[in-house]
């Protein structure tokens, strides 16, 4: 084909007469592409906006439902300690006070100085317990922290894809002032 040809057929397209022209009727197509990609872009951050706050909806129901399987394991074991403290701890503490009274009285009997080590041994059980029964709550009291820092960290993962769904649609935006006005520019 020849030269003259291949210019014959290209007058033969649609084009606009001016450079200036052809650079706004291109602009103007680009415009009209990426448009609806913002919009898509939009249409998808909200979606997962909406995912995220569905997934921290979830995270509070399995952190309440974790939090009530605790209290149902805790229960009974506080109960048996209880029954167990009853049982065997308190007629100890019980005996060993009808002791002291005994001592204390102002007509003692002659007692054996062998007594010492129950009571050793009594309070030494004691201060083991409390130990225990603070743990417990120090270790519950970790639970329920860990839960709450888990939904503040799904809601901060909700606030920033939001944030970015935002960014992006912006820089989108700019992007197409900005190849307008190099267009207009170039017009000009």
């Amino acid at each position: 084909m020849s030269r003259t040809m291949k210019k014959k057929a290209r007058a033969a397209l649609d084009y606009p007469e001016t450079w200036a022209s052809r650079a706004k009727h291109s602009a103007y197509r680009t415009a009209n592409r990426v448009g609806p990609m913002a919009g898509m872009a939009r249409d998808s951050a909200i979606g997962m906006a909406g995912n995220a706050r569905d997934y921290a909806g979830t995270a509070r129901e399995v952190a309440t439902s974790r939090l009530e399987d605790a209290r149902y394991w805790a229960a009974p074991r506080l109960d048996h300690a209880a029954v167990s403290f009853e049982e065997h701890i308190a007629p100890r503490v019980a005996a060993m006070m009808a002791e002291m009274a005994r001592r204390i009285d102002p007509a003692p009997p002659i007692v054996k100085r062998r007594t010492r080590m129950p009571m050793m041994v009594l309070m030494g059980g004691l201060a083991m317990g409390a130990i225990g029964f603070a743990l417990y709550k120090r270790n519950a009291r970790q639970w329920a922290d860990t839960m709450s820092d888990t939904k503040d960290a799904v809601r901060d993962k909700v606030e920033h894809v939001r944030h970015r769904a935002q960014q992006t649609a912006h820089q989108a935006g700019e992007t197409m002032e900005q190849k307008a006005d190099e267009m207009q520019n170039r017009m000009s």
